[in-house]
Formats: structure tokens, sequence, C-alpha cells
């Protein structure tokens, strides 16, 4: 499958495209920044970003479906996705993360299908436990799940999600594996994570009175009138059993972790509005001292937001 088929699908099952918007995660902003590294890194990586120099960061944060009126007070998919800015405000390393722990298949082939299912189960590609509620949809993710087993664990984890009470208090992960690489050519492998300073939480149930259907965006705002947002940016380091092929399979949560330093959000980008419709991140955009493992979901990744993005600016 290459990447013009896999999107040429992801837009048929989404009811897509809708000019001007990402095929998935098509409702966000984006922010203003600061990365200030730990120094934790040092003797892991040479890049100077995570290890000794503040940088300048553009971060966009997006509710995942596919149609930019989704409501925020369903579950579903958040996204986070940060911009390092070398000099020129050039783009220097983008981490694109959102809320699912593992991926849903350790191929591409397995998270389109799983995108058609809940296509044709609801247009908006809402959460699995409405799709399954819908006549017929059962099988279709039995038949999913026959063929792609693997993803039993982040449906299981997404049957259990409930919804986010602000971009600002949830965690997203960085699903693909990759390799840190050191001043004297040492390897390690490792998966992040973005942890939130003001910890986790989730709208109660049932959510306040008054909350609006896309609220998340504007809640954001508010605070961000109150002073900076905080993430805490933590790698988890691989052992040497743990695969770096397959971003479906979660690594042992007793694996080393180390904090690789802090993200302050600090308010709305000026430009926000063109940015969204031309800012393309990519997950395999990454600096020396990084480098991508043999994961084939990245690099696939990496060539249908390429993709995507060069038919969401010219219009498609």
């Amino acid at each position: 499958m290459t990447a013009a088929q896999a999107l040429d699908r992801i837009e048929t099952a989404t009811h897509g495209p809708r000019p001007g918007y990402r095929r998935l995660h098509a409702r966000g902003s984006v922010f203003r920044g600061t990365f200030t590294p730990s120094g934790t890194l040092a003797s892991l990586t040479r890049a100077p970003h995570l290890t000794t120099t503040p940088t300048e960061v553009l971060v966009r944060f997006s509710n995942g479906s596919s149609d930019p009126g989704a409501p925020d007070t369903e579950p579903g998919v958040r996204g986070m996705a940060v911009r390092f800015l070398g000099d020129g405000q050039q783009p220097v390393h983008d981490l694109v993360a959102a809320t699912f722990r593992v991926f849903a298949s350790r191929n591409p082939e397995g998270f389109v299908e799983l995108v058609e299912v809940l296509g044709v189960a609801e247009p908006t590609a809402s959460p699995v436990r409405r799709a399954l509620r819908v006549p017929g949809q059962v099988a279709g993710f039995a038949g999913l799940l026959a063929r792609h087993p693997e993803s039993r664990a982040s449906m299981r984890e997404f049957g259990a999600r409930r919804v986010q009470a602000s971009y600002a208090t949830t965690r997203y992960d960085g699903i693909d594996a990759y390799i840190l690489v050191a001043a004297d050519g040492r390897r390690s492998a490792y998966r992040y994570r973005w942890i939130p300073d003001a910890g986790e939480v989730d709208l109660p149930k049932p959510p306040p009175a008054g909350i609006t259907p896309r609220f998340l965006l504007d809640e954001l705002r508010d605070r961000l009138a109150a002073g900076p947002v905080g993430f805490t940016l933590a790698f988890q380091m691989a052992a040497a059993d743990d695969r770096t092929d397959d971003p479906s399979r979660a690594w042992p949560e007793d694996r080393k972790i180390v904090v690789g330093g802090a993200l302050s959000v600090t308010g709305a980008h000026t430009d926000s509005s063109t940015l969204e419709s031309s800012l393309v991140f990519d997950p395999t955009l990454v600096p020396d001292g990084v480098d991508l493992s043999d994961d084939p979901v990245l690099r696939f990744r990496g060539s249908v937001y390429r993709l995507a993005g060069s038919r969401r600016t010219a219009g498609g």
C-alpha cells in the first residue's frame, strides 16, 4: 500500500476531503512556547535542543476527528504536535503525539482498516464504543481484530477512555520508537511522552452545566490568559528485549524514564489561522543526534502526512 492509496482510502472513509482541513485532527490551533532541556540527555544525544539550548517551539493541539465540527464532549483522540525551531525559524524536530498509549496496528494497513470501519459506523469517526452500538458494526470490528489481533490492546484502552477536561491536563504519547545518538555514536532506543504539569484530569460525569460542545481550545486560551501551561518531556528508554518495530505493543512501565526537559506553552500564535492551513508536522523530521527506528509505521506516517499536507495546501 502506497501513501497515496492509504490517503485515498482515509479520505473516502471519513467522507472527505474537507478543503483546508487535515484529513484527521481537523480542528486545532497553533500556540507558541519554549522548551528548556534538563541536561539529563547530554550523555545520550548530541542534539543541542535536547541537551543544552532552550528552543522556541510551535505547539498544535487538536481534536483527532476528521470532522472539524466534532464535539469535544465525546471521548476520542486528542493530539499535541510540537515543532522545535532553529535559526531563521527553520524546523529542526517534530514530535507528533496523541492520547493513545499504543498504535492501533503493527502496520499501516491495520490503521487504515480501522478508519474505514469507524467511517462506516459514524461519519465523524467518533469513538469505538459508540460505533459498536451501530447495527452490523460488531461484525466489522470482529473482522478487523481477526486480521489484526494486535489491535485489541488499543481498542480496550480506547473503550475505557473518558472525556479530557483540558488540553493542558492531558498526557500525550509518541507511540513510535526512535534512537538517540550520542556524541560517541552510542545508540539508545526510546519512546516519549508529554506529561502535563497540572496532572491528568477528565471531565466528570455528567459534564458541568453550560459546557459547550467544542470547548477545549477556548478553555486553553482562557487558561493561558492566567499564565503559561507546562508539560514535561519524558523519555521511556528501551530494554534490550523491547521491540522497536511494533508500535502496537507497549513497553513495560518499569522501564527507565529520563526527563528530557520542560515545555512552557505561553500563548496563542498570532498567525494560527495561516499555520493551520500551511503547517505540516512530520514525525520523521529528526535532527542530528536522533535517528528513526525500524518501525515501518513511523516512516509510513511521515510519507502520508507530507502528502496530505501537499493536498491541503493545494486546496484539497
